[in-house]
């Protein structure tokens, strides 16, 4: 049966023979010549029992033996039987200020100490893994936290009476729902039941730290941030808090009339490795400032999660209190009270005391808590769109590891880009540098503000149109050693905005089935490679026709990372089954793709004499004021070829020819690349005369690149004065297609969404409704779109159809991503 007593003073009463006993059976020493053995944990356990029952529901006393020559006779103030083989006691060593004791055991694991705080003395219970029980020396600050004291210049709080029913009323915050671990900062009074290590495992009435809703806002965005990286939610809600097992939360105890009590003039303290304790030993702070307050709430909980103190060995001090020479740095575990970055250390400073990984062991399996999942992609292949409205953009995001980088994505027509990107408004752990790049990865610039407390970047780049990647990472500052900090504990929140010209949204728009229907999905400017285009709900292998605007073209590729063969596609082009744009079938096999403005106007001029020949040619010179210096006379079977001639970008070209002809005229033939390319005939008429000029032409699809060009005269003879080669700039007169394209023009952003989806029109969305369906076909929402943006923050990740109906006309179906 199990029984709790709640002690308060009496006598002691001392019982012998423990010693003698837990020496039975010689126990293998798991530690070393300093740990004494005390028998096995079932001994152990009767013993105790045995002590406590004596007393008769007086209170009790045990005997402590840390050694042969030394015991502690406790006084039980409260004493738990958990089982027939379990025990737990807490008190306090009689007539020895600052003495405490507890003493846990259960099964086959022994946990407890002895804390001589005065004397700073300390030793631990454990036990082996065959069931025998130990206790050792160990320096108290593996213990607990002793001797972190309040800022220089803090003064005592205000003690607010009151029992835990007048509590004040306290904002509730949450940093991470959901998250596996819990940290409450309780500020308004807390009534700590007896049986923990605090207060002689008396009970204690914690007064209110009588703290307005703004100064405990405050202290919470602190303590936020330096828990940001951790799969942690750090909450003022006591409901909150008392939804997470006893073995996956913490209590922080903010309160000014505690100290004398818990912990006489200290700043804070906590027991080391408190958090995995499954009971309800809180740890605390009794200071309400915001900063000194929430840093040693930070420092606490720290200590709770097995983290010792960050101090110096030259000087010989426990807590370090940040970098000289002017550094704006100090380590949490230190003293942060002076410093405005604070972070996580593992001890690059000069003359460091302590170089543990404070990173690694909170996040370690003792503790399943874990660090926080990553948000975006660390690589340009995976990167995340920013959401854009009109030349807005935004996003955000952590930095969750030292090795974690995020990158995002977005396009521009050109001009300008303006960005900004910063950690929270106050009390940043991250350090922000951005880097960016083009559409191939080349990098374009690094920006970082310096350090030296300036934690923000800003800047500005001329761009041109196309596809660009910003990067986001935690940097360092100075000198680790000196006067600054390594990129080690630069973590946390950061926002991005900005603004780039957006070029009026989307200026092509690709479709899964043929005659413009199926899928739809608008592309601004810019690089798609195949992550690209399933980001926005564009398939492998998909387009089956699009649409261009005037001005634009689309260059396909048929594998990823735009390689492969190409074709690039000027206008409107309603199937990509047997086109008639000179590449075969392009239907289904799109793998990646370019979004680009028309090239401009290209025109190259042959001249007859620089043309190889494969029959004689007779050079002669040109009488005729309007053409070249010279001209080439060629006969029947001539075939002239003029090497590496290079088109500039995928497109119709037109090819003239400029002769003259005695006879009846005849045919010339072009190619590229000794025929392996072919243009068909051009008829070449009569001119009557050798000196008589006239120019015929022959139009040709030709994909960008370097051939050998080659005209073949067929039949006739000529005199050759030139060949020109020559390309529009890329404007066409709209068609029929174009002008219901145009009236039902939608752009859908951003693209991924994460809780809203806008929605930009050509004409008012305001007799409009929608349908989204998901890849199943099913309908999971449906409504007005009158607003132009849809909530889709219930929706699961995953591709989605949009079907938008506006007066009463159907739209072509668009995808997008959640």
């Amino acid at each position: 049966m199990k029984s709790l007593y709640s002690y308060g003073l009496s006598a002691a009463l001392l019982l012998s023979g423990l010693g003698a006993q837990a020496q039975q059976g010689r126990p293998v020493n798991p530690v070393g010549a300093a740990s004494y053995p005390l028998g096995t944990t079932q001994a152990l356990a009767r013993q105790l029992e045995t002590q406590v029952g004596a007393a008769q529901r007086s209170a009790p006393t045990v005997m402590l033996r840390v050694s042969p020559t030394q015991a502690f006779t406790g006084k039980v103030n409260y004493h738990d039987a958990l089982s027939a083989t379990s025990e737990y006691v807490v008190g306090e060593i009689p007539g020895v200020a600052g003495s405490s004791f507890m003493l846990r055991v259960e099964g086959n694991t022994v946990e407890g100490n002895i804390v001589l705080r005065q004397s700073k003395q300390a030793w631990q219970y454990m036990a082996d893994a065959r069931g025998n029980a130990f206790v050792q020396p160990v320096a108290i600050d593996k213990v607990i936290c002793i001797g972190y004291n309040r800022p220089l210049d803090d003064q005592p709080l205000p003690i607010v009476k009151g029992s835990t029913a007048q509590r004040l009323a306290v904002v509730s915050l949450q940093s991470f729902p959901g998250a596996r671990g819990c940290i409450l900062l309780d500020t308004d009074g807390y009534a700590l039941p007896a049986g923990t290590g605090w207060n002689n495992g008396n009970a204690y009435n914690a007064p209110s730290a009588n703290m307005t809703d703004a100064n405990v806002q405050a202290m919470w965005e602190l303590v936020s941030e330096d828990f940001r990286p951790f799969s942690m939610n750090v909450t003022t809600d006591e409901n909150v808090y008392n939804s997470y097992p006893l073995t996956m939360r913490m209590r922080c105890v903010i309160s000014p009339g505690s100290g004398s009590t818990i912990a006489s003039g200290a700043g804070g303290i906590a027991y080391i490795g408190s958090f995995r304790w499954n009971d309800n030993t809180p740890c605390w702070v009794f200071m309400s400032d915001p900063k000194s307050g929430g840093e040693a709430a930070s420092h606490e909980v720290g200590h709770t999660l097995g983290l010792g103190h960050d101090g110096r060995t030259t000087p010989n001090e426990g807590y370090y209190t940040g970098q000289d020479n002017s550094g704006a740095w100090a380590p949490i575990m230190g003293a942060g009270y002076y410093k405005p970055v604070t972070h996580w250390s593992r001890g690059e400073y000069n003359f460091a005391n302590n170089t543990e990984d404070d990173l690694a062991i909170m996040a370690s399996a003792t503790y399943n808590v874990g660090y926080r999942n990553d948000d975006h992609s660390g690589a340009i292949s995976g990167a995340t769109a920013l959401a854009r409205n009109g030349n807005n953009l935004a996003g955000n995001g952590f930095i969750e590891r030292t090795a974690d980088q995020d990158y995002f994505s977005f396009s521009t027509a050109g001009g300008t880009l303006n960005m900004s990107v910063n950690t929270v408004g106050r009390y940043g752990n991250l350090d922000i540098v951005a880097r960016l790049f083009n559409s191939g990865g080349g990098l374009i610039g690094t920006y970082d503000a310096g350090g030296g407390g300036n934690l923000n970047v800003s800047f500005s780049a001329s761009l041109g149109a196309g596809t660009y990647y910003l990067q986001i990472d935690g940097t360092s500052s100075g000198n680790p050693a000196t006067d600054g900090y390594s990129d080690y504990g630069s973590l946390g929140t950061y926002s991005i905005s900005g603004n780039a010209p957006a070029g009026g949204g989307g200026v092509a728009t690709v479709y899964k089935d043929c005659n413009y229907t199926g899928a739809a999905v608008s592309l601004p400017l810019g690089d798609y490679n195949l992550a690209a285009l399933q980001a926005r709900g564009i398939l492998n292998d998909d387009v089956s026709s699009l649409q261009v605007n005037g001005g634009y073209q689309v260059v396909l590729y048929e594998n990823d990372n735009f390689s492969g063969a190409s074709l690039t596609v000027s206008s409107s082009n309603s199937c990509l089954v047997n086109n008639a744009l000179g590449a075969g079938n392009w239907n289904d096999k799109t793998t990646s793709l370019r979004v680009q403005t028309a090239s401009a106007a290209f025109s190259l001029t042959l001249q007859a004499e620089a043309a190889s020949v494969n029959n004689g040619m007779t050079v002669e010179t040109c009488t005729d004021a309007g053409g070249g210096q010279n001209m080439g006379y060629i006969d029947p079977g001539d075939y002239l070829v003029w090497n590496n001639i290079t088109f500039p970008s995928t497109g119709t070209y037109t090819i003239e020819y400029r002769v003259a002809s005695g006879a009846s005229g005849g045919t010339i033939s072009a190619d590229l690349n000794a025929g392996a390319i072919q243009f068909g005939n051009t008829t070449i008429p009569g001119t009557g005369g050798w000196q008589t000029w006239t120019t015929v032409s022959k139009t040709a699809t030709i994909n960008a690149g370097t051939y050998n060009f080659g005209i073949y005269a067929q039949t006739g003879g000529y005199n050759l004065n030139y060949v020109r080669i020559s390309k529009a700039a890329g404007a066409r007169a709209a068609t029929s297609g174009d002008v219901a394209a145009s009236a039902e023009h939608i752009e859908l952003y951003p693209n991924p969404a994460t809780d809203r989806l806008y929605l930009r029109a050509t004409r008012s969305l305001s007799n409009s409704t929608y349908q989204v369906l998901d890849a199943w076909g099913q309908t999971v929402a449906r409504g007005p779109a009158s607003a132009e943006s849809l909530d889709v923050a219930a929706l699961r990740s995953g591709v989605y159809t949009l079907l938008l109906t506006v007066d009463g006309q159907t739209q072509a179906p668009r995808r997008f991503v959640k």
